[in-house]
């Protein structure tokens, strides 16, 4: 499945974003790591007030951080 543009996140204090490319939910860990043999999630501090457009083409300069790489079309 083709995703389109960035992953808008809110109100959250962290998160666990998968380094393994195993999750199906990239770039959030779903801990498919611990069934199919991977590395553990990297764990940000966010600021909660914030909203935060994460990358899920893998094209950004940037990551996790969406910064507009993606093809709008």
């Amino acid at each position: 499945m083709k995703r389109k543009g960035p992953l808008s996140i809110t109100g959250e204090k962290e998160l666990a974003l998968c380094t393994c490319g195993q999750s199906r939910y990239w770039p959030l860990c779903d801990a498919s790591h611990h069934t199919l043999g991977g590395g553990g999630p990297e764990i940000i501090q966010l600021d909660e007030t914030r909203t935060y457009l994460l990358c899920q083409c893998q094209r950004t300069k940037t990551p996790p951080y969406c910064d507009g790489s993606h093809d709008p079309t």
